[in-house]
């Protein structure tokens, strides 16, 4: 039996689940706000390095975060 939603591929080929990128939503959701609160203490510190690197680990959390969503909410059953 065929699966008849379309499911996005990784780098390797393989398929991702529904459950894997809603693992990988709530990850991303977490690692974003950790980084957050690390750029805030780089920021309390006067550390502008440590702050550059938190706010380009935010960054690229919150678009695999915006991808996840948007993949769970055009694939809704």
């Amino acid at each position: 039996m065929k699966n008849k939603l379309p499911m996005k591929r990784d780098y390797s080929g393989k398929h991702l689940s529904r459950k894997t990128h809603k693992v990988l939503l709530v990850v991303n959701i977490v690692l974003f706000l950790a980084a957050a609160a690390l750029a805030g203490g780089n920021l309390y510190y006067k550390e502008t390095v440590g702050t550059v690197a938190m706010l380009l680990v935010m960054i690229v959390a919150a678009g695999n975060a915006i991808r996840s969503g948007l993949f769970l909410k055009n694939n809704q059953k």
